[in-house]
């Protein structure tokens, strides 16, 4: 049975769930998020681009722990250097020199940036640029448009805002991504009361010619701060970001994730007059393990890594022969109405449709199965990092390749029945589903 591969994960997942919610620290590294029973649930270990689960199975992974595996797991020159940070101690009662020298060199990269504060989370990076628009302006309600993490601020904002005081929905408004027209009913309907708008630059397919350029004069015009939630596209599609691939200059941006291959740590970065403000009477951004020094000379690593002549060319290379070949896969089986190839190259995949008797998550379950079992980590979006090869994206693509006839029969059948044979895949943030 499919299931055997998985014992030790099952077994290890019943004992989870006595002392972790929903199994895992994070949603969507949860068995949530996989065909339970015939899919891992716990990794061993890592390397380059795959993981070995406490099974022993091996996978191609193109989830690279959410996206902050940029150099690839488990890499020897981030290690080294983690390794001797750590014979000096990991964190101090006072700064270290090398949080001085990372700060620098985010001045350096990030356009926007003039000072820099470090974190722990996207959540964290988030927040602190939230509060110290808020600071700087002196008003209170937020224009949101993307995911921008845990915190009541945002969280509001969505349907899993349960625990959240109800009050606090009302300072933050939401606006649709590509469409100036939302943006500019909300700012004309609330002018006086805008502290920030606050993006994520890159989601989709990207931004349409000319739309990052008109939210940057509209928050100029109307005297609001920009804020460009960069913790996930920061160091993915180039090393300055969003803010360098469409040169375009926020006045602050929150970075995380692929900054340091994987160790915690995130960053708010942005104009003087704006850090200033942290440490100045009543404004409070202040973390204990900010200067935690093994993420540090870990970031400083990855960053020298990707600031590598080709690195950048390279993933948009992996990126263009995978969408390429996602899209005539597509054709070739006349998936167009289920399946939509989505996403700029280095963080690309495909999101699913129901149809019929069958919804979004039916075909989403099909195909991720599928891949396991082909020995391929995915959650439909991918993330590529360096240790990836042209090698690695053709096993997907045939993966892929069968995961598409197996959908086809479900299509064809009206049912996933002798199709899917673990758990339905059920995330926490649900579309609408048909």
């Amino acid at each position: 049975m499919e299931s055997a591969k998985y014992q030790n994960s099952l077994n290890l997942l019943e004992r989870a769930k006595l002392v972790t919610p929903i199994g895992s620290q994070t949603y969507s590294k949860s068995y949530r998020y996989f065909c339970e029973g015939v899919s891992p649930a716990f990794i061993d270990r890592g390397n380059g681009c795959k993981l070995w689960d406490i099974d022993g199975n091996e996978f191609i992974d193109f989830i690279c722990a959410l996206g902050p595996i940029t150099i690839g797991y488990n890499d020897d020159r981030i290690n080294e250097v983690i390794k001797e940070q750590l014979s000096k101690g990991i964190i101090f009662s006072q700064p270290t020199k090398v949080s001085i020298e990372l700060a620098e060199k985010i001045v350096d990269i990030i356009p926007c940036a003039e000072m820099v504060r470090f974190v722990k989370n996207g959540s964290d990076a988030t927040s602190a640029a939230v509060r110290l628009a808020r600071a700087y302006t002196g008003k209170e309600l937020i224009l949101v448009s993307g995911y921008h993490g845990m915190q009541d601020w945002y969280i509001a904002s969505t349907t899993n805002n349960k625990g959240v005081p109800k009050s606090t929905s009302n300072l933050i408004k939401n606006f649709e991504y590509n469409n100036i027209d939302s943006l500019k009913i909300l700012i004309e309907e609330n002018k006086n009361n805008i502290s920030c708008i606050i993006m994520e630059p890159i989601q989709s397919n990207g931004p349409q010619e000319g739309y990052l350029e008109e939210v940057r004069k509209l928050a100029t015009e109307n005297n609001i701060i920009l804020i460009f939630d960069e913790v996930v596209s920061g160091f993915r599609y180039a090393l300055g970001g969003a803010s360098e691939l469409y040169n375009v200059i926020p006045d602050m941006v929150a970075i995380g994730k692929g900054m340091a291959n994987g160790m915690p740590i995130s960053a708010v970065a942005g104009k003087r007059e704006l850090l200033e403000l942290i440490g100045s009477e009543g404004v409070f951004v202040s973390t204990t393990f900010g200067c935690e020094a093994l993420s540090i000379v870990a970031a400083l690593k990855t960053i020298e890594i990707l600031s590598q002549k080709g690195t950048y060319e390279k993933i948009w290379e992996l990126g263009s022969l995978m969408k390429n070949g996602l899209n005539s896969l597509v054709d070739k089986y006349k998936l167009e109405n289920v399946i939509n190839v989505s996403g700029l190259e280095p963080h690309c995949g495909i999101i699913f449709d129901g149809i019929g008797d069958l919804d979004y998550l039916d075909i989403n379950s099909i195909y991720q199965q599928t891949l396991i079992e082909n020995g391929i980590l995915t959650v439909g979006i991918n993330n590529l990092n360096l240790s990836h090869t042209d090698n690695e994206v053709e096993k997907y693509l045939n993966a892929s390749e069968e995961a598409f006839k197996n959908i086809w029969i479900a299509i064809k059948n009206n049912s996933t029945d002798n199709i899917l044979k673990g758990g339905k895949v059920d995330p926490i943030f649900k579309r609408n589903i048909k």
